[in-house]
This record gives C-alpha cells, structure tokens and sequence, in this order.
C-alpha cells in the first residue's frame, strides 16, 4: 500500500503507490481531493519516458474511478491541469479527460481561470506569456458542499464607484412607508462579496531543493479547501509532491491525507509543516 513517512494530529503523508492507497480506502469517506497529477510530456522516471496520452487515459482513469468511490456524496474533485503545447498546437488533453471523467459518472461542476500575474516569460515564435492553467471542480451529484462565506473578499469598487452605483436604476427598489408615501431605498451592494471563478495566484517563487518541476502556491489548494471544506473534513492529494495540500488542509484545520510516489519529494514536507510555508 506504502509507508507512512511523516504524520500530525490532522494528517499523514504516504509514500507509494497512490492507486494501492485510494483501494484500501472505504468508500465514501473523502470530503474533498484537490490534486495535479504530472502534466503530459514530463520526464516520467528519469530514464527518457514521458506522461503520454495513454497513462491519462489509462492509469489516471484508474485512479480517478477510485476517487469516484471514496469521494462523499457531498465530496468534490479539484483537478488542475493545462496541456502542454506541442509543436504549433496546444494540446487538448485537458478537455478530453473532462469528458473521460463524466463517463465515469463524475458532474462537471465548475472550471476555475488561475490566472498567473507574473509567468514565466514567453520563448519564442507566436506564442505569448503562458499564464493561464486549470481548475476543474467535479462532484458525484448536483448537492455538492459549497461554502462560499469562508472566501469572502473585499469588494473592489472605490468611494468613487460607490456613488456611481448609487445612481444606477436598478439599485433602487421601491418601497411602501407606513404613511402611505413611497420611498427610494439605495442598495449600493456589499463590502464583502464572493469571490469570481477567476482566481489571481502567483506562481510558486519559493526554494525549491528537490526540483520539483511542477509546484502549486499554497494559495491554490487553500481556496478550494475553504470553499468546499469545513475544519475536521478530510482533504486527499494523491499526487502529494511537497507537499502544498498538506500544508494547506494543516494551517486551515483539516484533516489531510497525502501520497507521493517520490520519497525526496516527501521528505520536504516536515520542515515545511514546522516553518508553515
């Protein structure tokens, strides 16, 4: 199944296999797996093989079948991911396992925009600073857990647009007074409002000793934790890396399970956990 290389009272990270954990998991005992699984066309074990096409369809599709049976029926799937390009066209792999993943039965709830401020720069011929990447959100049903009240943000307009909104017709509604005489109340909107499905993360500038090529911000699985998670839910990264899940579910109160098939990658995790970051 794998060993258990590290553990706190809210969580464990394991190093092995990750289809062998998720088959030794009950079913329905997941509340929430937010994971990116290596992107198509990276090194695979360091002896010239590549994520192809046919591990996504054949291996992920495995563990994505076993997700669907841990996950609670009020779980979500949070899967990021963005094809590589290749040659003069970008790949389209990320919109196949959509339609992979509903026919295993999975609802294709959401897609979330990471939008990247400062990508890396662009390289050359017609193509443009890649600062873009995916969220998928999937559930197993329509009555998904949802908590939008934990993700809150200051709305952006200003004193000045304030006003602006005050004039506009549809923020006024009339009403009755007890005397009989109508009233205009104004409805400027709140302080606080939801967050967009447009989601302004950097990307991940911290050291990085072990090269782990394809690193999330901690920002990230932290959104969709707070949005889709209550403290002491248990949150699942079966494609752990260093850990950014784990340390994500740790600070906001989850219980966590991470498995990595990599051990250096693993063996971060602890002192990033002391350091919280």
């Amino acid at each position: 199944m794998g060993h258990s290389v590290f553990r706190t009272s809210l969580g464990e990270m394991v190093v092995g296999d990750c289809l062998n954990v998720l088959r030794a998991l009950p079913d329905d005992s997941i509340d929430l797996v937010v994971t990116s699984p290596p992107y198509d066309g990276q090194p695979k074990y360091g002896n010239g093989e590549k994520y192809e096409r046919d591990w996504y369809h054949g291996f992920f599709m495995q563990v994505t079948e076993q997700i669907f049976r841990v996950l609670k029926p009020r779980g979500s799937f949070v899967l990021n991911y963005r094809s590589k390009r290749h040659g003069d066209e970008r790949g389209v792999l990320q919109y196949e396992m959509i339609f992979w993943l509903r026919e295993q039965g999975f609802l294709f709830c959401e897609d979330f925009i990471w939008g990247k401020p400062s990508p890396p720069p662009g390289r050359f011929k017609r193509y443009l600073k890649d600062a873009v990447e995916y969220c998928f959100q999937f559930s197993k049903g329509p009555d998904w857990q949802f908590f939008p009240e934990n993700c809150l943000s200051p709305a952006r307009w200003d004193a000045k647009d304030r006003e602006r909104r005050k004039r506009l017709a549809h923020n006024y509604v009339r009403v009755n007074a007890p005397s009989g005489q109508g009233r205009r109340r104004v409805q400027a909107g709140p302080d606080m409002v939801r967050p967009s499905t447009l989601l302004h993360f950097e990307p991940e500038f911290s050291p990085n000793p072990v090269k782990h090529p394809a690193r999330f911000p901690l920002e990230l699985p932290s959104f969709f934790i707070r949005l889709l998670t209550m403290p002491d839910q248990l949150v699942l990264d079966p494609f752990g890396g260093t850990g950014t899940t784990a340390l994500a579910a740790e600070k906001l109160g989850r219980r966590w399970l991470v498995t990595e098939i990599d051990p250096k990658y693993a063996a971060v995790l602890p002192s990033r956990i002391a350091s919280g970051r």
